[in-house]
């Protein structure tokens, strides 16, 4: 992902500061090969995000407001799929509250593909509800909800419901003259989705409940000698699957779940492999409104690789160029991916 982030903010009476930002989000993910379980096709376009707000209390409560919009590349309809920026925010430690239309780079965590698709992320990186976050010393607790859909004749309600627990086993801090520092954590992530009707609906229309949830033991290795570290976690990939009103409606597909997560200085590698019952049992006909992870994963093995280098780094940017292999018995799916991220700050007059 690219974010590009200006910021400032200006000095006001009895403790108040204007602030503003303007991000943007740009990204090139080219498909190719079997398309058995996801349509083979070209993701690239740029999202910007300008915000303007005030804060008071040191910064404690902020109302910021503003709009997210896109453009892809090749389109000649201009900046299109708009969505509304508009959210409180109270950060004390270890609590953070935020209510409104934010983006979701600011929920704390992962939600990888299995939860979140790439291209769920790239078209609606803006959530519309509240977040709850609790950060300590050995991990953190975040907890959600997203309003994804408002009930008319031609829309269904929708909503999903969030969590994300991670926790550190044993010492949190190391010897000091250790080479590594060691992390032993297990950790729960996953939603509850929530798939209702319309209001003119008819009875071929039926309410869609799924579950996903995903625990995990993990361990991370990281040097203190050179830039690089491995991280190695292992889990269970589960969802209760419900179409109300069918007799043949409840699934309960689970599966292992093995990730590896290793860096050394400006190369990352990231292998995730799956195994067990087909996910999303009700195809790919829901996807992007009931089922927001990877298409993938409705496949009994799979196995997702990503290989890429940080070609541009310092304080203000981050560029990476890499690739995507996404194996299955049917056949072999790969994305070449080109990401940017640039954050400049500062204040007025400067």
């Amino acid at each position: 992902m690219a974010i590009i982030m200006f910021s400032g903010q200006w000095s006001m009476v009895n403790g108040q500061k204007l602030e503003w930002k303007l991000g943007a989000d740009g990204f090139f993910d080219n498909g190719e090969g079997d398309a058995t379980y996801r349509t083979t096709m070209t993701y690239s376009g740029l999202r910007t995000t300008p915000e303007l707000g005030v804060s008071w209390d040191e910064g404690k409560h902020r109302l910021m407001g503003g709009y997210s919009g896109q453009i892809e590349f090749g389109k000649k309809h201009g900046y299109t799929d708009g969505f509304p920026i508009l959210y409180y925010k109270y950060s004390t430690k270890p609590l953070t509250f935020t209510f409104g239309s934010f983006q979701r780079d600011q929920l704390l965590g992962d939600y990888p593909s299995f939860l979140i698709s790439d291209t769920i992320r790239y078209y609606r990186p803006t959530m519309q509800g509240f977040a709850f976050q609790h950060q300590h010393k050995r991990g953190y607790f975040e907890a959600f909800i997203d309003w994804t859909g408002f009930r008319t004749n031609k829309d269904r309600e929708q909503f999903m419901a969030g969590l994300s627990v991670k926790h550190t086993i044993g010492k949190v801090d190391d010897e000091l003259f250790s080479k590594f520092s060691k992390r032993l954590y297990v950790g729960l992530e996953g939603y509850y989705y929530h798939h209702a009707l319309t209001w003119d609906a008819d009875v071929e229309q039926h309410i869609h409940d799924n579950l996903v949830a995903h625990p995990f033991v993990g361990y991370q290795l990281e040097s203190r000698v050179v830039d690089a570290g491995v991280d190695v976690r292992v889990g269970a990939l589960a969802s209760f699957d419900r179409e109300r009103g069918m007799d043949d409606g409840k699934h309960t597909p689970i599966g292992f779940l093995g990730e590896v997560n290793a860096h050394y200085k400006r190369f990352f590698f990231e292998d995730i492999f799956y195994t067990g019952g087909h996910q999303q049992p009700f195809g790919k006909q829901f996807y992007g409104a009931y089922y927001w992870g990877d298409t993938y994963y409705q496949a009994s093995a799979y196995n997702r690789t990503d290989v890429k280098y940080q070609f541009v780094v310092n304080d203000w940017v981050s560029a990476y160029a890499g690739a995507v292999f996404n194996i299955t018995k049917a056949g072999l799916n790969w994305h070449q991916v080109l990401t940017l991220r640039i954050n400049l700050g500062g204040s007025f007059g400067k």
